[in-house]
């Protein structure tokens, strides 16, 4: 992919974060929210709520700072220096910006469904924008590799990122629009990093 490309992808999903930040209040944005609350209040059940609260624990930011140190030791011990900038630039991005995004929508939290306590504002979630990053930056550079888990790996980082976002919904602290625009927010995190050291990276690749 040209960085031209990768520019591109960054202005249209912006251009989607945009209009869902715009239009989660609307009429359709509502209708959206209510059905998949609907399915919750049908769905919910003991089982359910541990496994939800299992895949909200490994996106909380303490778990996800832990994780990203150990993915950064690993890198920098197998040598691959410029792969750890980009995660770790990645990552940082993702923290920095979603905190300011929050406060800059200032969205309210849901309150009909709500099984576990939390405060701050609810768009976009950090937990499905954090998870996107992390797990999305780990599979882009697997992706790279010559592994031959390759496939195995890629599915379970984006099969986790879907459980995490998930898990916010079902636990009633974010709408479905929070987690569809913190994930569009993880990878644009991703191809910020990759467009700001792209001459290193494509140097490493060559």
């Amino acid at each position: 992919m040209s960085q031209k490309q990768r520019i591109s992808l960054i202005l249209i999903f912006s251009f989607i974060f945009g209009m869902i930040a715009f239009f989660h209040e609307s009429r359709l944005g509502k209708w959206i929210d209510n059905e998949v609350y609907e399915f919750i209040y049908s769905s919910e059940s003991f089982i359910t709520t541990s496994i939800m609260l299992g895949y909200t624990t490994i996106g909380e930011v303490w778990s996800m700072i832990l994780l990203s140190l150990l993915v950064v030791c690993y890198l920098m011990l197998k040598r691959m220096k410029i792969e750890a900038l980009f995660f770790a630039l990645a990552m940082m991005l993702s923290g920095a910006l979603n905190p300011i995004l929050k406060n800059i929508f200032d969205r309210e939290r849901p309150t009909l469904l709500r099984l576990i306590d939390i405060t701050g504002f609810s768009f976009p979630s950090g937990h499905a924008m954090g998870s996107a990053t992390f797990f999305g930056s780990i599979a882009f550079l697997v992706s790279r590799s010559e592994s031959q888990y390759k496939p195995y790996i890629i599915g379970l980082a984006v099969f986790t990122v879907l459980m995490i976002s998930s898990s916010r919904v079902y636990l009633g602290v974010h709408y479905p629009t929070d987690v569809i625009a913190g994930m569009l927010g993880g990878v644009i995190c991703i191809l910020l990093a990759r467009v700001f050291l792209n001459k290193l990276i494509d140097n490493r690749s060559q």
